[in-house]
């Protein structure tokens, strides 16, 4: 199966949260299928840990020249994806179509991914962590993923990444060329080392990626330098391995010397 990706389109969408009641009915039927909760207690309960897209409003500038942004905090699958990288326990797992999912049977809730993630985007509840999943198992069957599926105006859409990625940059080029504004396809290339490609991409005017929390250079500086300080631990550890033979070496060719030596001070 190709790469599976999903885009944004800040442009057409309408802000109707339709993407976000997808998802949420989505999980909650996936908990009744698995036989994790009934009908009523998936419904019924609040369940924030199964609620991949959430908002985030923001309003700029000063009326009657202000207007409202609302952005959407959600996983990215990143093409190097620190989540994945640093579970200690194998929990987080790359699916077919590149799509990162945390195994919640084998997670320990160590938090390891939540101090990872520079997007703050995976949550531990009842010892568990959770995020998005990509409705893999959707897209496996031949299936759209549940936020995409719902969308009534197109702004999400979804598919294999060459699709995605060649009607987002039509789109893209397009709303430069009505709106003289430039419009960027956030994630289609590598945003940084850390994260590398998002394989959750995102169209954009690019005067507006702060306002809608788009980081350019997302990173964990402490993870880093703990993923320095364990790859030069490791070599430094090598080295004193090296060295201690070769001392070792060193000390036993001199002892056989001196033995020698007072042999034939003897005779």
């Amino acid at each position: 199966m190709s790469i599976n990706m999903k885009c944004y389109d800040t442009t057409p969408c309408i802000r109707c949260f339709a993407c976000m009641v997808g998802c949420s009915t989505e999980n909650r039927l996936r908990l009744q299928r698995e036989n994790h909760f009934g009908v009523e207690k998936s419904v019924q309960n609040k369940l924030e840990q199964h609620n991949h897209l959430k908002p985030m409003r923001k309003e700029f500038g000063i009326f009657p020249n202000s207007r409202q942004v609302t952005a959407f905090h959600h996983c990215n699958h990143c093409d190097n994806a620190p989540c994945l990288n640093i579970c200690p326990v194998d929990a987080i797992t790359r699916r077919v179509g590149s799509i990162v999912v945390i195994n919640q049977d084998v997670c320990i809730g160590c938090s390891s991914c939540v101090d990872a993630c520079p997007f703050d985007v995976p949550v531990v509840t009842n010892g568990k962590a959770f995020k998005c999943h990509g409705c893999y198992d959707r897209v496996e069957n031949g299936l759209k993923p549940s936020c995409a599926n719902i969308c009534p105006t197109e702004a999400m859409f979804s598919g294999t990444s060459e699709d995605v990625l060649s009607e987002a940059y039509k789109r893209a080029k397009l709303y430069t060329e009505v709106t003289g504004k430039e419009h960027v396809v956030y994630g289609a290339e590598q945003v940084n080392e850390y994260v590398g490609k998002l394989h959750w991409i995102t169209i954009i005017p690019k005067e507006d990626l702060e306002a809608y929390a788009l980081d350019t250079n997302p990173t964990r500086g402490a993870i880093q330098v703990r993923e320095a300080v364990k790859t030069g631990g490791a070599a430094a550890a090598v080295a004193i391995v090296i060295g201690s033979v070769g001392h070792l070496i060193y000390w036993l060719g001199k002892r056989k010397e001196k033995i020698k030596q007072k042999e034939q001070d003897h005779e």
